[in-house]
């Protein structure tokens, strides 16, 4: 059976990805999990190779960050307890996205796109506050 086109809010197994923490210091470069969050109509455009994805990881999923966004097990067919690390966002080429996982549902993916939304300075945020509630410096 052939794999689903690309959407938002899939899980897709991106080749070759070294977490940014553990680059230059041994981290190992292997298929990692990767939430799509790109729009649809980008995804299905021919002309545009690239798709916008963050990492998932089941590490540490008792320290959930304001940034993530904890994803229990069996959401999207994923065999353990993963958190989505919002703070990652990065573009991959489609070509690099090597094997379906499954398909977060309406749920998770709303929880998602709320973090983003306040992340990236799209949503109101109090004025001087940041991520855990901690005055910051503007």
């Amino acid at each position: 059976m052939p794999e689903p086109k690309l959407r938002r809010g899939a899980v897709y197994l991106l080749r070759g990805y070294t977490f940014p923490h553990e680059r230059g210091s041994g981290g190992v470069a292997k298929a990692r999990p990767m939430l799509i969050l790109q729009d649809d109509v980008e995804n299905r455009n021919p002309r545009y190779p690239f798709v916008i994805v963050v990492p998932l990881t089941s590490r540490k999923v008792d320290a959930i960050y304001p940034e993530d966004v904890l994803l229990p097990k069996g959401t999207a067919n994923l065999p353990v307890t993963s958190k989505v690390l919002l703070g990652l966002i990065f573009a991959v080429t489609k070509e690099a996205l090597v094997h379906w996982i499954g398909q977060v549902d309406e749920d998770h993916l709303a929880q998602v796109s709320a973090v983003l939304q306040r992340l990236l300075g799209l949503s109101d945020r109090s004025e001087g506050e940041g991520s855990q509630g901690v005055e910051v410096e503007r």
